[in-house]
């Protein structure tokens, strides 16, 4: 009894689909920021803060000047905001949900903007 095995090519565009993502290309400095920002965000679960609204500005226009492209830099935040969502616990999750959604929002306001 024979069996056929089929090799499984990957195209050049399904890898790039699938490969790893960098964590942050974003400076060490504005990472820093945001991630302060970000940890009063989640304290303050009511909406936007205005500091992290101007970060946010910030953190786009860096990202246009260092070609990251607009869903690298919502991969960025996300994985940053849920590494500290996860440590902080909220109380309330579908309000951090609907915060995060509008913080993302932003990001890619931030990212377009001129």
């Amino acid at each position: 009894m024979g069996t056929n095995v089929h090799s499984f090519q990957i195209g050049e565009r399904a890898w790039n689909l699938f490969a790893p993502m960098p964590v942050s290309s974003l400076s060490e400095s504005t990472m820093k920021e945001l991630q302060v920002a970000l940890t009063e965000q989640l304290k303050r679960p009511n909406g936007p803060t205005p500091e992290l609204t101007k970060l946010l500005k910030k953190v786009g226009a860096e990202a246009r000047e260092k070609n990251i492209k607009p869903e690298e830099l919502i991969v960025i935040f996300k994985q940053l905001w849920n590494s500290l969502a996860e440590s902080l616990r909220p109380q309330n999750p579908e309000q951090q949900e609907r915060v995060r959604q509008n913080l993302v929002t932003l990001c890619i306001q931030a990212y377009y903007a001129e």
